[in-house]
């Protein structure tokens, strides 16, 4: 990111990251409330990013020599009267150093600097430059050479000095970046549901607005997240504590397997998913239903409470990466508007539970609709938000868990 470059007097990091959390506060609500917070955190987030700043001091070259008239009226090694205006000629020598990063850093005063500064320099096309004179009738090569590597070490302690700067802002931005965006919503949420609160009827326009993507600036890889362009509906939502009571409870489900591994050792998926069913209802009332038509097919957990999807869980053995990418599909298939949190619960037979866990996580992280990664556990359960692409701003959250069954020994 180029933060520095846009006209400001006194540029800091405050400043730039101010911008970005007023751009934040001046967000459309309904633009917020439809939109991935993964995706419009991740946006924000890497916009606040400031690039690494390299100076490269050891490629250093004279890009200019020309002529100039210098005065030496002060040089004590020569005879001049007291008042009087001497003019010799000289050369000049034009030093320009490469870099990369934000030319604007270079306007900035890190917060460690030598009192002594660094010379005057111009900044064009990537390279900084400085100058040095000597006259022509006394040039002292090896005076000149200490002064020049005097500014080129002076100006590379400096970038090291505002590098630490930028470090310590990248490591920061993102958590008020995180804060802005909450306190954003929470705005959003409570002007929303102010006017639902009226109870006066809103006439909808036929063609509503579409929100415009700003340009992508240099080295930024995300957009801001398109959302749909209906107006914004709340949705009945899962608690996520009673989310991680669901997954606790097959969880559970482990510790019967691994007592009673004869119980399991001749059973199909459908004799499987019957037992979690069962440990289910006894936390739901009933509610808990396997083979339950929901959207484009059949699902094979699904818990509904009045009338609502609340949670939706595929059971699959694990027969390699084709057969789990295929159950990816299908869940995603079953998802409607009303669900956003679900599961893959994945039956293993192999002796190997580490590499498929591995495995698991990779194909996951590869998919297309894969956003974020919440945590992967090696030894454990993972979890991912996914978007799919004919539901933007939907965000889906898919807990994976893996059980281990025993393989029927064979004669």
């Amino acid at each position: 990111m180029y933060p520095f470059n846009d006209g400001d007097t006194h540029p800091t990091f405050q400043t730039f990251l101010n911008k970005i959390i007023s751009e934040i506060d001046g967000l459309d609500n309904d633009y917020v409330l439809k939109a991935s917070p993964t995706e419009l955190e991740e946006h924000y987030i890497e916009k606040a990013q400031i690039d690494t700043l390299v100076l490269h001091s050891d490629q250093h070259y004279i890009e200019n020599q020309t002529g100039t008239k210098l005065d030496v009226s002060h040089d004590f090694n020569r005879a001049v009267f007291p008042g009087e205006r001497a003019i010799v000629q000289g050369t000049r020598i034009d030093i320009a150093i490469p870099f990369e990063g934000d030319s604007g850093l270079f306007r900035l005063r890190p917060s460690s600097y030598s009192l002594s500064g660094y010379p005057d320099i111009d900044i064009r096309e990537n390279v900084v430059i400085f100058s040095h004179t000597f006259p022509d009738d006394s040039p002292n090569a090896e005076q000149l050479k200490r002064e020049i590597k005097r500014n080129v070490d002076s100006l590379a302690g400096a970038v090291r000095n505002l590098q630490r700067d930028v470090d310590n802002h990248n490591s920061l931005a993102p958590q008020s970046i995180k804060s802005a965006l909450e306190r954003k919503r929470k705005k959003a949420e409570a002007s929303v549901n102010a006017i639902a609160d009226l109870g006066i009827p809103i006439k909808r326009k036929d063609h509503p607005p579409t929100f415009a993507v700003p340009a992508q600036r240099r080295r930024t890889t995300t957009q801001r997240p398109k959302v749909p362009t209906e107006k914004y509906q709340s949705e009945p939502t899962l608690d996520l504590k009673e989310y991680e009571h669901i997954l606790d409870v097959c969880r559970s489900m482990a510790l019967v397997i691994e007592r009673s591994p004869g119980s399991f050792v001749t059973l199909d998926e459908e004799a499987i998913r019957t037992h979690f069913l069962l440990q289910l209802n006894g936390h739901y009332e009933g509610n808990a239903t396997g083979e339950t038509f929901n959207a484009s097919g059949k699902t094979d957990i699904l818990i509904r409470i009045e009338n609502r999807n609340i949670f939706i869980a595929e059971c699959k053995f694990w027969r390699g990466p084709k057969d789990f990418n295929n159950a990816i599909d299908q869940l995603l298939g079953y998802l409607t508007w009303r669900d956003s949190k679900c599961a893959l619960l994945i039956f293993n037979q192999t002796r190997d539970s580490s590499a498929v866990r591995a495995k698991m996580h990779e194909m996951m992280e590869s998919r297309p609709e894969h956003r974020k990664t919440v945590n992967h556990d090696p030894e454990g359960d993972s979890r991912y938000i996914f978007i799919k692409n004919d539901d933007p701003g939907k965000e889906i959250l898919i807990t994976t868990q893996l059980f281990d069954l025993p393989k029927v020994q064979q004669d």
